[in-house]
């Protein structure tokens, strides 16, 4: 057999054989399950530490800390290079946070019933750390902040579910993804009663069926972004560049602040780049997602207001906010964020 048969046979072998380890509903690496890491001033200070109350004990927090806990998509790993971005840009924009990695590569199946019980494991085990964080070191719960992309955000929604202490702060869906298969229940996705405040960042198909959020931020329409639709692309390429869209523009929104992707309240997209919608009520997809009125705007409700005071304290918004569905383009290449006189 010459030496190029011996490479394909060789090669053709090790790709079966991923293909059967991943079927498996546990890939067996001798670190099976969920684990987990912490990270302080960047993603090369990351040291691993086990949900139990040594573990969590370990960590370096106080009560007032602020805690993000960020969850990975399917088939990636906490080693993802947005994921390291991500994790520099948290902690620049929150000195003194502490940011949590989730990483459940080890429960990565391409067989989708192991994958859906995979998933609540994951949410269970992450759920547990959260209870720990508040019972063991006093952390506020209105202090933790979840950011879940694809698969993530909607693992995200479970672990919001099954948090005994109460309502997590706050979840941010990062085109968080609907489930494969018929779900048991209807807290099998991410939604508005997970946390006190539910932010979803929409930029492909994969994250449009999910239910809504509080505020819910749909970039270009929802469905395909700029610079994404190459000639020389394959569909599925299109696809990914779409749905990763959405983690490069949450990562300039933190590295730059301020008031980038500004977006309007309206009723569609239509109406967004048409100018029909009135656009009264703008927000910023920022860390806190400051909403401002422009003049002559309608008041809110009553009740609304109640609920916004108490937000305006964890989140720091203005006096003047609103939930709903806000709408914003971008450019094809970074910087992503354009004003809203540059609306297509």
């Amino acid at each position: 057999m010459s030496v190029q048969k011996i490479i394909l046979a060789s090669t053709l072998m090790a790709l079966v054989a991923v293909v059967v380890v991943k079927v498996y509903p546990n890939y067996p690496s001798g670190r099976l399950g969920v684990l987990f890491y912490h990270c302080t001033s960047s993603h090369a200070d990351r040291k691993e530490f086990k949900a139990t109350k040594t573990g969590v004990g370990e960590l370096p927090l106080s009560q007032d800390s602020r805690v993000d806990i960020l969850i990975h998509g399917y088939t990636e790993s906490s080693f993802r290079s947005w994921v390291l971005n991500l994790t520099d840009a948290l902690l620049v924009a929150e000195p003194g946070s502490i940011v949590i990695l989730v990483d459940y590569w080890d429960l990565v199946t391409i067989s989708r019933p192991y994958m859906m019980a995979n998933v609540r494991k994951i949410a269970d085990v992450t759920a547990h750390l959260i209870d720990l964080l508040v019972q063991e070191r006093g952390i506020q719960l209105e202090r933790i902040h979840m950011l879940g992309f694809s698969l993530g955000g909607r693992i995200c929604g479970l672990v919001g579910d099954r948090v005994k202490s109460g309502l997590i702060g706050r979840i941010t869906g990062i085109d968080a993804s609907y489930p494969w298969l018929p779900p048991k229940t209807n807290n099998e996705f991410l939604d508005a009663g997970d946390a006190a405040l539910v932010v979803n960042l929409r930029t492909s198909v994969i994250g449009s069926h999910s239910p809504p959020g509080h505020i819910d931020f749909i970039v270009n329409g929802g469905l395909a972004q700029p610079g994404c639709s190459k000639w020389y692309f394959p569909d599925t390429v299109i696809q990914v560049c779409n749905h990763y869209r959405a983690v490069w523009i949450l990562v300039e929104a933190l590295r730059r602040g301020g008031s980038v992707f500004p977006a309007c309240r309206c009723d569609s997209w239509e109406s967004f780049v048409d100018h029909s919608c009135a656009c009264d009520v703008i927000n910023h997809f920022v860390l806190n997602t400051n909403t401002s009125l422009r003049k002559n705007a309608r008041l809110f409700h009553p009740s609304l207001l109640s609920y916004l005071t108490w937000l305006r304290k964890v989140w720091k918004l203005p006096k003047r906010s609103s939930h709903g569905k806000f709408y914003f383009s971008t450019n094809a290449e970074p910087p992503y964020s354009r004003t809203l006189e540059e609306r297509n």
